[in-house]
Protein backbone atom coordinates (compact mmCIF):
# COMPACT_ATOMS: atom_id res chain seq x y z
CA UNK A 1 0.00 0.00 0.00
CA UNK A 2 1.33 3.37 -1.42
CA UNK A 3 1.18 6.08 1.53
CA UNK A 4 -0.88 8.22 -1.37
CA UNK A 5 -3.73 5.09 -1.46
CA UNK A 6 -6.20 5.71 1.24
CA UNK A 7 -8.06 2.35 0.22
CA UNK A 8 -9.26 0.62 3.31
CA UNK A 9 -8.40 -3.14 1.26
CA UNK A 10 -4.84 -3.27 2.26
CA UNK A 11 -5.39 -2.13 5.76
CA UNK A 12 -7.72 -5.41 6.13
CA UNK A 13 -6.89 -7.85 8.92
CA UNK A 14 -7.72 -11.02 10.73
CA UNK A 15 -9.17 -12.40 8.05
CA UNK A 16 -9.37 -15.90 8.90
CA UNK A 17 -10.53 -14.66 12.37
CA UNK A 18 -14.00 -15.27 12.99
CA UNK A 19 -16.98 -17.34 15.34
CA UNK A 20 -19.59 -18.62 13.80
CA UNK A 21 -23.55 -17.81 14.86
CA UNK A 22 -23.30 -21.22 16.84
CA UNK A 23 -19.88 -20.47 18.74
CA UNK A 24 -20.29 -20.44 22.13
CA UNK A 25 -18.61 -17.97 24.88
CA UNK A 26 -15.84 -20.39 25.74
CA UNK A 27 -14.77 -20.33 22.02
CA UNK A 28 -14.86 -16.44 21.78
CA UNK A 29 -13.06 -16.51 25.10
CA UNK A 30 -10.49 -18.53 23.63
CA UNK A 31 -10.32 -16.73 20.61
CA UNK A 32 -10.29 -12.94 22.22
CA UNK A 33 -7.43 -14.54 25.02
CA UNK A 34 -5.11 -15.37 21.65
CA UNK A 35 -6.10 -11.60 19.87
CA UNK A 36 -5.88 -9.60 23.28
CA UNK A 37 -5.67 -6.15 21.58
CA UNK A 38 -9.32 -7.38 19.94
CA UNK A 39 -12.44 -5.64 21.96
CA UNK A 40 -14.72 -7.07 18.88
CA UNK A 41 -14.85 -10.62 16.77
CA UNK A 42 -16.57 -10.94 13.66
CA UNK A 43 -19.69 -13.76 13.56
CA UNK A 44 -19.16 -15.19 9.88
CA UNK A 45 -21.78 -17.72 8.47
CA UNK A 46 -20.54 -21.27 7.47
CA UNK A 47 -20.58 -19.65 3.90
CA UNK A 48 -18.07 -16.85 4.62
CA UNK A 49 -20.77 -14.10 4.96
CA UNK A 50 -20.09 -11.42 7.28
CA UNK A 51 -23.34 -11.06 10.23
CA UNK A 52 -22.52 -8.95 12.91
CA UNK A 53 -19.25 -8.05 16.05
CA UNK A 54 -18.89 -10.21 19.28
CA UNK A 55 -17.62 -7.48 21.47
CA UNK A 56 -15.93 -8.92 24.89
CA UNK A 57 -17.80 -7.08 27.12
CA UNK A 58 -20.54 -9.30 26.68
CA UNK A 59 -18.70 -12.29 28.07
CA UNK A 60 -18.42 -10.63 31.41
CA UNK A 61 -21.65 -12.83 32.79
CA UNK A 62 -21.61 -15.35 30.41
CA UNK A 63 -21.71 -19.19 31.06
CA UNK A 64 -18.81 -20.47 28.93
CA UNK A 65 -21.60 -23.03 27.02
CA UNK A 66 -24.07 -20.09 26.03
CA UNK A 67 -24.61 -19.37 22.58
CA UNK A 68 -23.51 -16.10 20.97
CA UNK A 69 -27.05 -15.44 19.83
CA UNK A 70 -28.21 -15.34 23.34
CA UNK A 71 -25.42 -12.61 24.36
CA UNK A 72 -25.91 -9.61 23.09
CA UNK A 73 -23.93 -8.03 19.90
CA UNK A 74 -23.27 -5.19 17.84
CA UNK A 75 -25.26 -4.47 14.44
CA UNK A 76 -23.07 -2.36 12.77
CA UNK A 77 -23.01 -3.11 7.95
CA UNK A 78 -19.59 -3.76 6.78
CA UNK A 79 -17.28 -1.19 4.78
CA UNK A 80 -17.00 -2.05 1.40
CA UNK A 81 -13.41 -2.21 0.10
CA UNK A 82 -13.48 0.68 -1.75
CA UNK A 83 -14.42 2.99 1.25
CA UNK A 84 -11.57 4.86 2.48
CA UNK A 85 -9.77 5.11 5.59
CA UNK A 86 -11.97 8.43 6.40
CA UNK A 87 -14.99 5.93 5.93
CA UNK A 88 -13.42 3.91 8.76
CA UNK A 89 -12.72 6.36 11.36
CA UNK A 90 -16.12 8.32 10.90
CA UNK A 91 -17.54 4.17 11.66
CA UNK A 92 -15.21 3.94 14.56
CA UNK A 93 -16.43 7.92 16.07
CA UNK A 94 -20.28 7.11 15.03
CA UNK A 95 -20.48 3.51 16.96
CA UNK A 96 -17.46 4.28 19.36
CA UNK A 97 -15.91 0.99 18.53
CA UNK A 98 -12.36 0.37 17.55
CA UNK A 99 -12.78 -2.11 14.63
CA UNK A 100 -15.12 -2.10 11.91
CA UNK A 101 -15.75 -5.00 9.56
CA UNK A 102 -14.96 -5.14 5.78
CA UNK A 103 -16.83 -7.28 3.44
CA UNK A 104 -17.25 -7.68 -0.41
CA UNK A 105 -20.50 -6.58 -1.88
CA UNK A 106 -21.70 -9.93 -1.82
CA UNK A 107 -21.63 -10.11 1.85
CA UNK A 108 -18.21 -11.89 1.97
CA UNK A 109 -16.41 -10.95 5.20
CA UNK A 110 -13.13 -9.57 4.27
CA UNK A 111 -11.21 -8.91 7.72
CA UNK A 112 -11.07 -6.29 10.50
CA UNK A 113 -10.15 -2.13 9.80
CA UNK A 114 -8.71 -1.97 13.39
CA UNK A 115 -7.06 1.27 14.94
CA UNK A 116 -4.13 -0.04 15.29
CA UNK A 117 -3.66 -0.18 11.50
CA UNK A 118 -4.51 3.39 10.86
CA UNK A 119 -2.22 4.07 13.58
CA UNK A 120 0.59 2.35 11.56
CA UNK A 121 -0.80 3.98 8.17
CA UNK A 122 -0.81 7.48 9.62
CA UNK A 123 2.81 7.07 10.99
CA UNK A 124 4.45 6.08 7.29
CA UNK A 125 3.52 9.84 6.22
CA UNK A 126 6.21 11.91 6.10
CA UNK A 127 4.46 14.50 8.00
CA UNK A 128 4.69 12.33 10.96
CA UNK A 129 8.48 10.97 10.25
CA UNK A 130 10.02 14.86 9.78
CA UNK A 131 10.89 16.69 12.04
CA UNK A 132 9.37 19.96 12.34
CA UNK A 133 6.46 21.93 14.91
CA UNK A 134 2.77 21.50 15.11
CA UNK A 135 1.44 24.93 15.31
CA UNK A 136 -2.62 24.72 16.03
CA UNK A 137 -4.23 27.93 15.40
CA UNK A 138 -7.28 29.55 16.41
CA UNK A 139 -9.57 31.57 13.86
CA UNK A 140 -13.02 32.41 12.74
CA UNK A 141 -14.59 30.50 10.10
CA UNK A 142 -15.14 33.05 7.79
CA UNK A 143 -11.24 33.95 8.30
CA UNK A 144 -9.78 31.02 7.06
CA UNK A 145 -7.61 30.75 3.96
CA UNK A 146 -4.95 28.15 3.32
CA UNK A 147 -3.45 30.27 0.42
CA UNK A 148 -3.04 33.13 3.04
CA UNK A 149 -1.46 30.69 5.94
CA UNK A 150 0.60 29.16 3.25
CA UNK A 151 1.59 32.34 1.79
CA UNK A 152 2.61 33.82 5.09
CA UNK A 153 4.52 30.53 6.25
CA UNK A 154 6.57 30.06 2.28
CA UNK A 155 7.52 33.53 3.17
CA UNK A 156 10.13 32.25 5.97
CA UNK A 157 10.82 29.35 3.41
CA UNK A 158 9.24 27.34 6.00
CA UNK A 159 6.62 24.27 4.01
CA UNK A 160 3.65 22.75 5.05
CA UNK A 161 3.65 19.05 5.49
CA UNK A 162 0.26 18.75 6.84
CA UNK A 163 -3.05 20.47 7.63
CA UNK A 164 -6.54 19.45 8.97
CA UNK A 165 -9.68 21.63 11.11
CA UNK A 166 -10.56 20.20 14.59
CA UNK A 167 -14.33 21.31 14.88
CA UNK A 168 -14.40 24.38 18.17
CA UNK A 169 -15.50 23.14 21.34
CA UNK A 170 -16.94 26.37 22.76
CA UNK A 171 -17.86 28.17 19.32
CA UNK A 172 -19.25 26.84 16.16
CA UNK A 173 -18.06 29.73 14.20
CA UNK A 174 -14.83 29.11 14.91
CA UNK A 175 -12.20 26.49 13.97
CA UNK A 176 -9.12 24.98 15.01
CA UNK A 177 -6.22 24.71 12.42
CA UNK A 178 -3.54 21.64 12.98
CA UNK A 179 -0.66 22.27 10.82
CA UNK A 180 2.66 20.42 11.03
CA UNK A 181 6.20 22.59 9.59
CA UNK A 182 9.35 21.55 8.51
CA UNK A 183 10.86 24.32 10.56
CA UNK A 184 11.35 24.99 14.28
CA UNK A 185 11.97 28.83 13.64
CA UNK A 186 8.24 30.50 13.29
CA UNK A 187 8.59 33.87 15.65
CA UNK A 188 8.11 36.22 12.23
CA UNK A 189 5.59 33.45 10.79
CA UNK A 190 3.12 33.39 14.32
CA UNK A 191 3.27 36.87 14.51
CA UNK A 192 2.46 37.62 10.95
CA UNK A 193 -0.56 35.06 11.26
CA UNK A 194 -1.59 36.37 14.21
CA UNK A 195 -1.95 39.70 12.52
CA UNK A 196 -4.05 37.91 10.00
CA UNK A 197 -6.71 36.41 12.75
CA UNK A 198 -5.03 32.82 13.21
CA UNK A 199 -4.15 33.41 16.96
CA UNK A 200 -1.61 30.91 17.85
CA UNK A 201 -3.20 28.42 20.65
CA UNK A 202 -0.48 25.30 20.90
CA UNK A 203 3.38 24.64 19.80
CA UNK A 204 4.61 21.19 19.62
CA UNK A 205 7.98 20.86 18.86
CA UNK A 206 11.89 20.79 19.69
CA UNK A 207 11.95 24.41 21.76
CA UNK A 208 15.34 22.58 23.30
CA UNK A 209 16.81 22.54 19.81
CA UNK A 210 15.57 25.64 19.31
CA UNK A 211 16.88 27.52 22.25
CA UNK A 212 20.41 25.85 21.74
CA UNK A 213 20.81 26.82 18.02
CA UNK A 214 19.64 30.30 19.02
CA UNK A 215 22.39 30.01 22.02
CA UNK A 216 25.31 28.60 19.53
CA UNK A 217 24.15 31.54 17.07
CA UNK A 218 24.46 34.59 19.72
CA UNK A 219 28.05 32.68 20.76
CA UNK A 220 28.77 33.03 16.86
CA UNK A 221 27.93 36.49 16.51
CA UNK A 222 29.74 37.25 19.57
CA UNK A 223 32.89 35.99 18.35
CA UNK A 224 32.78 37.51 15.08
CA UNK A 225 32.23 40.68 16.76
CA UNK A 226 35.59 40.19 18.82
Amino acid sequence: MTRADLSLLPLARYRKLRLHPTSTAKEARRLFRRNPRLYHLPIVSESGQYLALFPKRSLLRASPEAPLSDLPQVTISPLPPYATIYDALQEMESHKIPEVPLAAEDGTYLGLITTDSLVHWWAQLGAVQERGTVIVLETHLQNYSLAEIAQILESDDIRVLSLYLLRHEADLHKTYIVLKVNSIYLARSLELLERKGYRPVKLHGDLVMEKNARDHLQALIRYLEM
